[in-house]
């Protein structure tokens, strides 16, 4: 799924800074190399790591700086904005104003919902996968607003709770109880065989460092 316009901005620009502040404290030489996580992150979900891009970037920046930029100056051209504190408020910025229509979100509910389709699946139930808690929160949120009945399992999820989510999603899809999707993280799947479910999907793309 391509980015919007909006979300192809963000992403670039978040990447950008990202790897100046990088530079910045630590020279040049390892920042391909840290600069794997949140480019993992932006590729997984933008959506859902927006809330934090103002973490992600000002940690490395201090409140000193940042109150120095007044939001009059974002109308600035970015390649005209000299400081690293003034391109990180543009980016938290361009966070904020991210337009709701996300076609990723869309195409992950349109999938599900074909899956729930009696008439062809006798089946309904999917699994799906991503590495980072800020994606698995967002779409916990989408699914269930596009009426979809969705579970969380994640490494912090005790073990009673995987359980009783476990019987919840191996529930016939007439039960009031039962849930069409799991949401699981790389680890919160351990230990559990949920053989029954016929259908995964990885959220994210598959990443190789080189």
């Amino acid at each position: 799924i391509e980015f919007t316009e909006s979300q192809q901005r963000l992403h670039d620009d978040l990447l950008k800074v990202q790897a100046e502040i990088f530079a910045e404290l630590h020279g040049s030489l390892h920042v391909k190399f840290m600069m794997t996580t949140i480019r993992r992150q932006a590729a997984s979900c933008l959506f859902g790591l927006a809330p934090f891009i103002e973490d992600i970037l000002s940690r490395y920046v201090t409140d000193e700086e940042l109150s120095e930029v007044d939001i009059e100056d974002l109308q600035a051209d970015p390649d005209e904005l000299e400081t690293i504190a003034e391109k990180v408020k543009l980016v938290i910025e361009r966070a904020k104003q991210l337009e709701p229509n996300d076609p990723k979100l869309k195409k992950l509910v349109e999938l599900v919902l074909q899956k729930q389709d009696a008439s062809k699946h006798t089946n309904h139930r999917v699994m799906v996968f991503s590495s980072f808690h800020h994606t698995l929160r967002y779409l916990e949120s989408g699914l269930r607003d596009a009426g979809i009945r969705v579970g969380l399992v994640h490494g912090g999820v005790p073990d009673d709770e995987r359980t009783s989510l476990r019987k919840r999603f191996e529930l016939p899809r007439d039960k009031p109880d039962a849930l069409d999707v799991l949401l699981f993280s790389e680890v919160g799947c351990e230990g559990l065989d949920y053989q029954f479910c016929d259908c995964m999907m990885n959220y994210d793309l598959p990443w190789n460092p080189m």
